[in-house]
């Protein structure tokens, strides 16, 4: 299946063609979120991560399907 990442702020790619924001990514059918956290070998913990899948917040446990779109945004705090 294909899933269509959106990479957001430090977890944007930088290459030697310009900055990577989005990509898209063939994972095997019943991959998790976690599975395509670790293919794109992401060392922010979940709990430092904002997974939006379609739309909606979601968890490391959410299975996903081919053409789903993934937003992965790193947490962030303010005071």
């Amino acid at each position: 299946m294909i899933v269509t990442v959106h990479l957001h702020t430090i977890l944007q790619r930088h290459t030697p063609d310009g900055i990577i924001d989005r990509l898209e990514l063939t994972l095997p059918p019943g991959s998790l979120m976690a599975d395509l956290l670790a293919q794109l070998d992401i060392k922010l913990s979940s709990d430092n991560l904002l997974l939006v899948l379609n739309g909606r917040i979601t968890d490391l446990d959410q299975p996903l399907a081919d053409n789903d779109r993934v937003n992965l945004m790193p947490a962030m705090s303010g005071g």
